[in-house]
């Protein structure tokens, strides 16, 4: 299909004056298509002034593509032009061809678009070009989606009154407050398995904060004073969920169809997918009923490391909530010293793994931080040490993270970036001798993720990674497979935005290196890229920034649709179990069954990361 020139001219001008015209086509790997109409691929929101600045140009084999300009949309003058550069195809993305477009150089503000000619013509939707482009036009809506996940009126007053799991504990308790999980998910989870959640929001909120509030920028004042409002609520839930003496209650379920308020209880959530409530309930003979403490409360990777972490953190904050700063710290700090104990004990096997040292690596640092207590720097330096001896080599792939005792790679649909961040922020309270294996642990680290992610034809920079298969064999591939350990496959907005993170924290450890750090930057900057539009279905996962989206269905109804300033799960693989392919928004008419939600529903995660890490140094 080809664009004629009296239709090309008319959407040029209304793409001038910022009005979206038709969306184009998006396609399913495993569909057979006709030649697609081509796209050019950008970020939607825009570009930083200083950095690097890509278009992507999707298209067919019968397309040549033999010059582009970049033209400013407010007065139609050409400001850069030069010659797309052929980028081939990538393995398993049907048939689409690519080129790219760097257009670096170009470093005014102002509104822009990319056109292509060739034997076909092809022009981007307007975008941005600004310094703090993704603070000054994401981070407030991302900020607002998260107030609107408050847990408020019925479902409120329900967990205010929760019949108590603990034998030997009050009848009931208060877990009031909380974010609501995600579109379909009413339940409130500080993880789900060894999925950071809520714990994560609150953490993130405060990190952002921090990093803001070192800007010295009067333009975030206000965004400032909504990040610390919005990181006391959740610090003040934490306190609540906190079992005196022990950890966290881990999730509040939110059973039913009707996710009627009355059925919500503490759930048990330490692999709930297996686990009976009752003897004749549904689930693995094996596991057998639900048991206090193992199958309600958070352990370090499970929810509550990342708690410590964010109340630790809290309790350095200018304002507090409905708990003071030092309740906030006394309660972080009876978490730790609990799970310090009986971490293993809360675990599916007894066995502790690399979320369990990234998290309890979290919480000792945040609790040095508050505290300057030698005894938290010591418990960090053991954790640190812990995870550092998981950088392993193994079947010819070298300096990648071990999940456990054996060779088995951790890959993780939300916090592939978490073992890097943990150890950058530990790097600032470490011993010289210390910090500097830690730097040299992460330059290994995100070497092999540089490497891993530029070993094939990828003209996107999309972050790839090491994975286990079902058959035990180990390999690189572009999304969590079906094929792997486990049955959570669905689009990884929050580990791409996680491995943004790390990137970005990571940079400053190497000053002395700037080819280093560019990259580390570039590596950033194009995974923010793919999530903000710049991606094969020239789809914004950002809802509410950038010209187009989709809307998350459910068993075809819109019962649930998204909200702005989230993040939706986004690309995944191929549906079948070993396919290498790509799908996105096949909805429940394409499929026949409820996936719908694998593409299009928002998560907490997602948000959380993707807000951390826009608010990193990206220069």
């Amino acid at each position: 299909m080809r664009i004629s020139g009296c239709l090309l001219t008319a959407v040029l001008a209304l793409a001038s004056m910022g009005i979206a015209g038709p969306a184009w086509p998006a396609v399913a790997a495993g569909q057979s298509t006709a030649p697609q109409r081509p796209l050019v691929l950008v970020d939607q929101v825009g570009y930083d002034t200083a950095a690097p600045k890509r278009a992507v140009v999707q298209g067919s084999v019968a397309d040549r593509f033999t010059a582009f300009k970049v033209i400013d949309v407010a007065n139609g003058k050409v400001v850069l032009q030069g010659t797309p550069q052929a980028a081939g195809t990538v393995d398993h993305w049907n048939d689409w061809h690519y080129w790219t477009i760097d257009f670096s150089a170009l470093k005014t503000p102002g509104r822009y678009r990319v056109d292509v000619s060739g034997n076909v013509a092809a022009f981007s939707f307007p975008f941005r070009i600004a310094h703090d482009v993704l603070q000054r036009y994401t981070l407030s809506n991302v900020i607002y989606y998260f107030k609107g996940q408050r847990v408020t009126g019925d479902f409120d007053r329900a967990d205010a009154h929760l019949k108590n799991p603990d034998p030997k504990g009050l009848a009931y308790v208060d877990l009031g407050g909380g974010w609501l999980a995600a579109t379909g998910d009413y339940g409130v989870h500080l993880a789900e398995g060894n999925h950071q959640e809520v714990s994560l929001v609150a953490w993130s909120l405060i990190q952002t904060w921090r990093n803001l509030a070192a800007a010295h920028d009067q333009n975030f004042a206000q965004y400032e004073r909504r990040l610390l409002d919005e990181a006391t609520y959740g610090a003040d839930f934490l306190v609540r969920a906190h079992v005196a003496g022990g950890s966290f209650y881990q999730s509040i379920g939110a059973p039913g169809r009707a996710k009627a308020a009355a059925d919500r209880l503490i759930e048990p959530t330490n692999f709930r997918q297996v686990i009976k409530t009752t003897p004749g309930s549904a689930g693995s003979a094996e596991v057998g009923q639900a048991e206090w403490p193992k199958d309600y409360v958070a352990g370090f990777g499970t929810g509550g490391g990342m708690a410590i972490a964010a109340l630790a953190a809290a309790s350095t904050l200018p304002e507090h909530g409905e708990f003071t700063s030092q309740r906030y710290r006394a309660t972080a700090e009876d978490a730790f010293r609990y799970l310090q104990r009986h971490n293993r004990e809360l675990t599916r096997d007894g066995s502790q793994d690399i979320v369990d040292d990234f998290c309890a690596l979290l919480a000792a640092t945040e609790l040095y931080r508050a505290s300057h207590d030698e005894a938290y720097r010591k418990a960090a330096d053991a954790w640190a040490d812990g995870l550092m001896a998981r950088l392993a080599t193994h079947d010819g792939h070298r300096d990648y993270w071990r999940a456990g005792e054996g060779p088995a790679p951790f890959f993780n649909a939300t916090d592939d970036g978490m073992p890097v961040v943990a150890l950058a922020g530990y790097a600032a309270i470490a011993s010289p001798a210390q910090r500097a294996k830690a730097r040299d642990a992460i330059r290994r680290s995100m070497e092999f993720q540089l490497r891993i992610t530029g070993d094939v034809n990828n003209p996107f920079d999309y972050a790839r990674e090491l994975v286990r298969l079902k058959d035990g064999s180990m390999a690189v591939k572009f999304f969590f497979p079906h094929g792997a350990e486990g049955t959570w496959w669905q689009g990884e907005d929050a580990r791409l935005a996680s491995l943004a993170a790390a990137a970005r924290a990571a940079a400053p450890l190497f000053a002395d290196d700037t080819a280093f750090q560019s990259k580390l930057q570039d590596y950033a900057w194009s995974q923010l890229h793919w999530i903000l539009g710049r991606n094969p279905y020239d789809t914004s996962m950002l809802i509410g920034s950038g010209h187009r989206h989709i809307q998350y269905m459910f068993f075809d109804s819109w019962e649930y649709t998204n909200a702005p300033g989230a993040i939706i799960n986004g690309i995944t693989s191929g549906l079948d179990a070993e396919d290498d392919g790509i799908a996105f928004d096949l909805g429940y008419a394409q499929t026949g069954k409820d996936d719908d939600w694998r593409w299009g529903e928002q998560w907490l995660p997602h948000a959380a990361w993707y807000l951390y890490a826009i608010s990193l140094p990206r220069d």
